[in-house]
């Protein structure tokens, strides 16, 4: 808990940071319903979630590359010691909702797949809904991957949900990368996107 306490800012940022990037995402996916071409629609849909998703993973890679950094200059000055796998452990504290929303849902769809309970349906329809807010960016991604599966609806939309569980995981990495890059003091960006140290 004293880790989470101490690292709650970058925590919220991570989680902010999604909230935004999925909010746009919607709204670029809703700016394409009046195309009557649905499979150039998907194929925009796609590029949009590609953009969304690179995007996406650019603000969090540099907001842990920033936290690195400065805990670099800390353990350099005898203020704190190194913390393995910082970096990881704040974005998996940060995606602990989307972790959860997803294999909720998997659960819920595999019962209902096996068992055809219809409850259990409605609740992964309510899940699913909460999913794809939260986490729109790879929407695209996840439905042309998935799309030989579109004629059966349930395992096209269980694998789609698997697909959303997997994605914090690479966003975890992500953020283990951007920290270890920080607070080795390497850059991949430049100053663009990497803010100098705090002092």
């Amino acid at each position: 808990m004293r880790f989470i306490k101490e690292n709650s800012y970058i925590i919220t940022k991570l989680f902010i940071n999604q909230i935004g990037i999925a909010i746009l995402s919607l709204v670029l996916y809703t700016s394409l319903g009046f195309m009557e071409d649905e499979a150039l629609s998907s194929s925009i849909r796609i590029i949009l979630s590609l953009f969304s998703t690179i995007f996406y993973f650019s603000l969090i890679y540099t907001a842990t590359w920033e936290i690195g950094a400065d805990d670099k200059i800390k353990i350099d000055g005898g203020k704190m010691q190194p913390i393995k796998f910082k970096g990881a452990v704040i974005s998996l504290v940060a995606n602990i909702p989307n972790f959860v929303l997803s294999a909720a849902a998997i659960v819920v769809m595999i019962i209902h797949i096996t068992a055809g309970n219809e409850a259990c349906y409605s609740t992964f329809a309510l899940l699913n809904l909460l999913i794809r807010f939260t986490s729109a960016m790879f929407l695209g991604i996840l439905q042309g991957t998935f799309s030989f599966l579109q004629s059966n609806p349930d395992l096209f939309f269980l694998w789609q949900t698997v697909g959303y569980f997997v994605m914090p995981i690479i966003t975890v990495g992500v953020c283990h990368f951007g920290y270890e890059m920080g607070i080795n003091e390497k850059r991949i960006f430049g100053k663009l996107f990497a803010k100098q140290p705090k002092s």
